[in-house]
C-alpha cells in the first residue's frame, strides 16, 4: 500500500491530562513542522512527505479516562470506523489504569494497536507482560518521549493495523472461497452418489434379466437336449411293448435279435440323458472357488491316459510336458477340463486323416503354467469360434454343449484363462492358463 495514498487512520488517546492531549494532536495531526523534523522525517522516510492528507495526517479523539475509551473504541466498532491504534496512559486517577484499560479495549476491538505510555517508576514490562501477556499489539512508550518517536510509532503501528485488517479480509474471503468450494464438492459427490445408486440398481437389473435369460436358455437348452434321446428311448421301448402285446400266449419271441437292439438303443438314450442330467448338474455347480496346489503334469498324464479309447492306436501322440510348478487349482477340475479337451481333439480327426496328429504341451510362462492341445484336424469355423463357450452351443450331432462351457467356468473360476485359435482345415489349438501356486 502506498503512504501518501493510505486514508487517514483513526487515533485515540487515552490520558487524563488534557495538555498531553494537545501534544499529541500537534505532533499527529502534523499541522505545524520545523526544518530539523523535515530533515528528520526525509531521512526516515526518503522524500518529504505532504502535510496535509499524507503519511501523518491522523483523525486524533480523546478520552480522559479509561473507562470514556473503551466506550469510544466499542462506538467506533460498531459504526465501522474502528481505531486504528490508542495511545494509553498507564496512570489515570481515579479510573482504571492503562493496563485494565488495555484488557477492556482488545475485548471490544481484538485488532487494535495499543502503545502504553509508562514513566519508569510504573509499571515494569514484566509486570506489563504478566497481566496483558506477551503480544505483539502492545508498544510501550517511556515518558517523557520524542515526537519523532511518537510519529514513527504512529505511522508503523497504522501500517501494521492496515496490514492486519487486510491479512482477516484475505483469510474471511479464502475462508468463503473454502466454504463454496466444499459445498460444491458436497454436492457434486451427492450426485455420484446418486448416480452409484441409480447404476447399481440399473445393474441389479441387468443381472436379474441376464440370470432370467440364462435360465431361459437353460431350459431351452435342456429341452432340445433331452428330448432326442428321450424319444429314442421312447420309440424302442413302445416297439418292445408292441412286439410282447402281438405275441400270443406261450409262444416264443419273434425276431429276438431285433428286440435286442431295440433294448440296446433304449439303454443307449438312457445313458445320453445320464450324462446330460450329469453336465447340467456340473455346470450348475461350477463357480469361482480357491484353488489348491495341484501337479497339473499328474492331471495330464491321468488324463491320457482315460482318453485312450477316444484316441485309439491311429492317432499319433506328441507330448511335451515339461516340469512346472504346482497350479492352483483342483485335480478334480482339471481332470475333467483336459479329458475333455483331449477327447474334443481326438473327435476332430476324421477317419479319412492321413496323419491325425493331437500335440499336448506343459511349460511355465511367466507367473502362469501354459497348458495347450492341438490338433491338425478339421478346424472350426469363424462363427462358431465366438459362441464356442456359450452353454448349449454345439456343432457336434449328439453333443450336450455344456463341455466346453463347463471347462471354461472351471478354469476361470480358478483365477485362469482358457481360449481357443483355430483354422478351418489346418487345427484347433486350445490354451489354458493356470496362476502358479505360492
Amino acid at each position: 500500500m502506498s503512504i501518501s495514498a493510505s486514508p487517514r487512520r483513526r487515533i485515540l488517546i487515552i490520558d487524563d491530562n488534557p495538555s498531553i492531549h494537545q501534544d499529541f494532536k500537534k505532533i499527529l495531526s502534523a499541522t505545524e513542522g520545523t526544518t530539523s523534523l523535515d530533515t528528520l522525517e526525509t531521512a526516515i522516510f526518503g522524500s518529504p512527505q505532504s502535510r496535509s492528507g499524507g503519511a501523518y495526517a491522523f483523525e486524533v479523539d480523546s478520552a480522559s479516562q479509561g473507562e470514556e475509551g473503551v466506550q469510544f473504541v466499542q462506538e467506533a466498532a460498531r459504526d465501522g470506523r474502528p481505531y486504528a491504534l490508542a495511545f494509553v496512559d498507564i496512570r489515570m486517577p481515579p479510573g482504571i489504569d492503562g493496563v485494565e484499560t488495555t484488557s477492556r479495549l482488545w475485548k471490544a476491538d481484538e485488532d487494535l494497536q495499543v502503545v502504553l505510555c509508562s514513566a519508569y517508576a510504573d509499571y515494569s514490562w514484566e509486570e506489563v507482560a504478566q497481566k496483558l501477556g506477551i503480544n505483539q499489539r502492545l508498544l510501550i512508550l517511556r515518558k517523557p518521549f520524542d515526537n519523532i518517536e511518537v510519529r514513527q510509532m504512529a505511522h508503523a503501528l497504522a501500517q501494521k493495523w492496515d496490514l492486519s485488517r487486510q491479512s482477516r479480509r484475505r483469510e474471511e474471503e479464502l475462508a468463503q472461497a473454502v466454504a463454496a468450494r466444499t459445498k460444491e464438492l458436497e454436492a457434486t459427490h451427492a450426485r455420484l452418489r446418486q448416480e452409484l445408486e441409480d447404476r447399481a440398481k440399473l445393474e441389479a437389473k441387468l443381472a436379474l434379466s441376464q440370470r432370467r435369460e440364462a435360465l431361459g436358455r437353460l431350459a431351452s437348452g435342456m429341452a432340445n437336449e433331452i428330448s432326442s434321446p428321450l424319444g429314442f428311448v421312447s420309440t424302442n421301448l413302445n416297439h418292445l411293448r408292441l412286439a410282447l402285446e402281438k405275441r400270443p400266449q406261450g409262444a416264443p419271441l419273434e425276431e429276438p435279435a431285433d428286440l435286442l437292439d431295440a433294448c440296446k438303443d433304449a439303454i443307449e438314450g438312457t445313458d445320453r440323458l445320464k450324462r446330460i442330467v450329469q453336465d447340467v448338474k456340473l455346470f450348475a455347480r461350477v463357480g469361482p472357488q480357491p484353488g489348491v496346489p495341484v501337479n497339473p503334469r499328474k492331471s495330464l498324464n491321468e488324463a491320457l491316459d482315460k482318453a485312450v479309447p477316444a484316441l485309439g492306436s491311429r492317432i499319433q501322440r506328441m507330448l511335451e510336458l515339461q516340469d512346472v510348478p504346482q497350479v492352483l487349482a483342483s485335480e478334480e477340475g482339471l481332470a475333467y477340463v483336459f479329458l475333455n479337451l483331449i477327447v474334443n481333439a481326438a473327435q476332430a480327426l476324421p477317419q479319412s486323416h492321413p496323419e491325425p496328429r493331437v500335440r499336448v504341451s506343459l511349460s511355465e510362462k511367466g507367473s502362469d503354467v501354459l497348458i495347450e492341445i492341438q490338433d491338425n484336424g478339421s478346424g472350426i469355423e469363424a462363427e462358431h469360434l465366438e459362441h464356442i463357450f456359450e452353454p448349449f452351443y454345439t456343432t457336434k450331432p449328439g453333443g450336450s454343449g455344456l463341455g466346453l462351457s463347463i471347462c471354461h467356468s472351471v478354469i476361470t473360476g480358478f483365477g485362469g484363462d482358457i481360449s481357443v485359435d483355430s483354422t478351418p482345415g489346418k487345427g484347433t489349438t486350445f490354451r489354458v492358463r493356470l496362476p502358479k501356486a505360492p
